[in-house]
């Protein structure tokens, strides 16, 4: 048996295609939109930004005395547009990187 039939025979005993595992009865996982989980991200972020909003107006206007609800709405807000900047940017330092990538 010459070098090049031994090689192509291990193909045999060593298989170039593997199958996924998964749970027997096991569903496949559906396919998500990359822009989908962005954009809701964005809008769950600009809800929570609104809360913010609407809380700090109320204690403002005296319609309600809970500093500390209104505090943690507004910290969450900010984590929340510091997480999607830092989301964009880093999609922005992937597109530069791409771009500069050579073919």
């Amino acid at each position: 048996m010459s070098g090049v039939a031994a090689i192509a025979d291990v193909s045999r005993v060593y298989p170039t295609t593997v199958a996924p595992i998964a749970p027997q009865g096991a569903t496949p996982a559906p396919q998500v939109d990359f822009a989908d989980v962005l954009t809701q991200a964005v809008n769950r972020v600009d809800a929570m930004s609104q809360r913010a909003g609407q809380a700090t107006e109320a204690l403002a206007a005296g319609a309600t005395d809970d500093i500390h609800g209104t505090m943690i709405a507004v910290r969450e807000a900010e984590i929340g547009v510091h997480l999607v900047a830092s989301v964009r940017n880093k999609l922005i330092d992937a597109f530069h990187e791409l771009w500069r990538t050579g073919i």
